[in-house]
């Protein structure tokens, strides 16, 4: 049995206030929508950093419909969006957008194909994961709660190692993009130095206790 991966923030508490899919109205959606770009700012540890400010202002421009875009549901996934999320809740969403969703049968819970996963209740609460691949079976962990199937599956269910990062990369075409990349940066410093996010910052660090 594996150790829990440290880079999943297992045990992180929700937030109960933030109304879940599908929306009663536009103004749930849009609710749920502030919440989670304040969730990306507050995550972002930089001045800010010029991502987070892209992917702020990506959100402000997503649906106010019933359900989440794949934008939104990309950026609560990644950033392990502190939605009061059940293991229900989340998988009708996922259901929506991904080919291998969690199924429920007979109170257990499938995802995925090759290797696909099995997480059963435990007596004594929590569950027990295993992993099924060509004909074997493994317990791969134990979860405490219903909280940490569901940050378990925002792992299983992001996008890692998109490109560039973890790709072998071609050093012309990366060297083409320096002279560019130098000069938004210097204007993003200088964007970071005005008033306004020098205030977030201040806001962001009591808030944090940094």
């Amino acid at each position: 049995m594996r150790t829990p991966d440290p880079s999943v923030p297992w045990g992180r508490p929700a937030v109960a206030s933030i109304p879940l899919p599908p929306f009663a109205s536009p103004a749930h959606h849009q609710r749920f929508t502030r919440a989670l770009q304040l969730h990306v700012a507050l995550v972002d540890d930089g001045a800010p950093s010029l991502a987070a400010k892209v992917l702020g202002e990506a959100l402000a421009g997503q649906g106010q419909g019933a359900d989440l875009t794949r934008t939104e549901l990309d950026a609560a996934l990644s950033t392990y969006f502190p939605a009061p999320w059940t293991p229900a809740a989340l998988a009708a969403v996922l259901a929506a957008h991904d080919r291998f969703p969690p199924r429920e049968q007979g109170g257990r819970w499938n995802w995925h194909y090759d290797p696909d996963f099995t997480a059963t209740p435990r007596e004594e609460g929590g569950w027990e994961i295993e992993s099924h691949e060509r004909g074997s079976r493994r317990v791969e962990m134990v979860l405490e709660s219903h909280d940490d199937l569901v940050l378990l599956w925002m792992d299983h269910f992001h996008k890692h190692f998109l490109y560039p990062y973890g790709w072998r990369l071609d050093e012309p075409e990366l060297n083409a993009f320096a002279a560019a990349a130098k000069a938004v940066r210097t204007a993003h410093a200088a964007d970071a130095a005005k008033p306004y996010l020098r205030n977030w910052r201040t806001e962001r660090e009591a808030a944090l206790g940094d």
